[in-house]
């Protein structure tokens, strides 16, 4: 099996790495993860600057016409207009120019770009999300997977937005003005420059007192998401025991933490805000003063201080922006770069093999010197386990909890891969082919079967939703459906009847004969392996009879492999072969009688349960 890196949502990055090698780390997952819309993204950061140098162009000049008009006037007293008219005309004309820019290319641009972002992040979330393992998934519950993807995406979006409609205008404006200050007047620039360097500390200084707070909320709020959601998803338990009010308080408490925390974090943020302005206040009236004080000493000219006085102001808002804009985007990186690493997560069962299909494959299964250890456990579930499963043969394994046995048949169809050894399809081993050709090969029922929000057609037809309708019908009735359907009471529209979320309207045994009628479809449509992992305990007698029937023919006419992992007697007894479980090792093999005879661990699960139920 692929060693897989650990991952944890939660995982705080180190404090030396939250300030700038922190925002570089993410810029650099951010554009990863803008890959599709790059060149039109760099196409509106060029619109971006030449937006911005028109705009102070404006200014420069009503700068230049202040001069000249007090040149003009200290030289004679008649002024042509002319000059300064044509002046003004070129900044209205320039305004002009960039209204267009700016609302008819840049925008329209940027927003197709975000929007297209918007709708392809949760769909490449989806994507990666069903090509991990089950292992991964069981790590955690539905609702805060859930509640991180969306947030990842939503903070990914955020900062796209940021950057683009706020820090590159305000980055861009804020550098091209103090060139032209530094141009016009060094002295005044480096007055202007001096006192945005504290202000920058104190931001940072910010950043370091809140980033620990805004983890703790991003954390409370995943919890919150995640306990909402448990509640809902589990209604009919939660009504059972009444214990709706013990639902909302728990949600409650969660939420007043939370609310507690921002209230603390954006008040020590206000205070931080007060001191950063203060100081940009001060650097832009001192660098007024210094100005008017280098104009009365002839160091300097009153269209230069007219200049700084008219885009000084939006200098200091542009640098209050960005201080705000990166401190923003530093607490969206918590969540998008956790969105990042989930993109990046290792694949543990990859299809590195797609498009590899073996050109002569007779059914022949088989497990070589196979060991497997979930993540995290050191002892192993199976040890060197070797094993060959003759085609349409029906196998059969038994042992108590823990044993192993849902790990062979979760090995078998590849839903995990072996930390040791090789599970075989022919002479191959199952990670050189197709990993999908491979899972095709099987249909699989558990014992929980997994009911999407749909109509019975739907989830019977779920692996293949183009099936005849005379197949679906041939389904239900090896399912031992039809007769339920037809109770127009409960199922109004018959096949067509929708089953609510996770099959809600459906009893135990219903949901149960559903998973055996899509598997069903399956084996009718290329499937060639019966995976049946307590597939009828949910089932009453006669039910499991027909159902057993009809499985029977379809081995006997398609030569179907039947591999079950059963506590009822009437299913094992018709193993051709049954293997006894026990610390990861097969301890007898052979059919019931065989099995009895040998007066072995199998004899005493049996004797346990009165010849009735093996329980996983």
């Amino acid at each position: 099996m692929t060693e897989v890196r650990s991952f944890d949502w939660d995982t705080t990055p180190d404090q030396k790495d939250q300030t700038f090698s922190y925002l570089a780390k993410g810029m650099r997952a951010l554009w990863h993860l803008v890959r599709t819309e790059r060149k039109k993204l760099m196409l509106v950061v060029l619109f971006v600057a030449v937006i911005e140098i028109i705009s102070l162009t404006t200014p420069f000049l009503f700068a230049r016409v202040i001069d000249t008009m007090q040149q003009l006037g200290e030289e004679t007293s008649s002024l042509d207009p002319t000059q300064l008219v044509a002046t003004v005309g070129a900044m209205a004309l320039l305004s002009v120019l960039t209204l267009v820019f700016q609302r008819g290319v840049q925008e329209p641009m940027f927003l197709s770009s975000l929007i297209r972002l918007e709708n392809y992040w949760p769909r490449l979330a989806q994507e990666k999300l069903l090509a991990l393992s089950v292992g991964f998934h069981e790590r955690e519950n539905t609702g805060r997977k859930i509640a991180k993807v969306n947030k990842g995406v939503e903070k990914l979006v955020g900062m796209v937005a940021d950057i683009f409609w706020a820090l590159l205008p305000s980055l861009f404006y804020l550098t091209f003005n103090l060139v032209f200050i530094f141009v016009y007047d060094w002295r005044l620039g480096l007055v202007f420059v001096l006192p945005l360097l504290p202000a920058v500390w104190v931001n940072l200084a910010m950043y370091r007192m809140a980033y620990p707070l805004w983890e703790e909320w991003e954390k409370k709020k995943e919890e919150s998401i995640g306990k909402f959601c448990q509640s809902i998803i589990n209604v009919r338990s939660v009504q059972s025991f009444v214990a709706e009010e013990r639902e909302v308080d728990a949600h409650g408490f969660m939420r007043f933490a939370m609310e507690r925390l921002d209230t603390r974090v954006s008040l020590s943020m206000q205070r931080y805000f007060f001191v950063m302005e203060l100081l940009l206040k001060t650097s832009f009236y001192g660098t007024v003063i210094t100005g008017l004080y280098f104009v009365s000493q002839g160091w300097s000219t009153i269209g230069v201080v007219t200049f700084i006085f008219i885009t000084g102001n939006a200098t200091i808002q542009s640098l209050s922006g960005i201080v705000q804009v990166y401190s923003r985007m530093l607490r969206h990186l918590v969540a998008a770069e956790r969105m990042h690493q989930l993109l990046d997560e290792p694949v543990e069962v990859d299809n590195s093999a797609q498009g590899q299909v073996p050109t002569h494959w007779d059914g022949t299964l088989s497990f070589n010197e196979v060991s497997f250890t979930y993540q995290g456990k050191e002892m192993p579930i199976l040890d060197s386990l070797s094993l060959s499963i003759t085609p349409g043969e029906m196998l059969a394994f038994v042992g108590k909890s823990g044993s192993g046995k849902s790990t062979i048949v979760n090995l078998l169809a590849r839903v995990y891969d072996p930390t040791k050894g090789s599970v075989c399809v022919g002479e191959h081993d199952a990670r050189s082919v197709d990993r999908n050709w491979y899972r095709s090969k099987f249909a699989f029922v558990p014992q929980d079967v997994e009911i999407f929000d749909g109509t019975i057609r739907d989830n019977v037809a779920y692996a293949y939703p183009q099936v005849s309708d005379a197949v679906v019908t041939e389904a239900l009735t090896a399912a031992y459906l039809t007769e339920c359907i037809e109770d127009a009471g409960r199922f109004p529209s018959g096949i067509l009847t929708e089953v609510g979320e996770r099959g809600v309207r459906l009893s135990g045994g219903e949901r149960q004969r559903v998973g055996i009628a899509r598997a069903y479809v399956a084996l009718l449509s290329g499937a060639t392996v019966l995976v049946l992992d307590e597939a009828t305990s949910s089932l009453d007698s006669q039910s499991e009879q027909v159902v057993q029937t009809f499985i029977e023919q379809l081995r006997k006419d398609k030569n179907i492999t039947i591999i079950a992992i059963a506590h009822r007697l009437s299913t094992i007894k018709k193993a051709d072969r049954i293997c006894v479980l026990e610390q990861g090792r097969i301890i007898e093999m052979g059919d019931h009688e065989q099995l009895l005879k040998e007066n072995g661990l199998y004899k005493r699960l049996v004797s346990l349960q009165q010849l009735g139920e093996l329980r996983d």
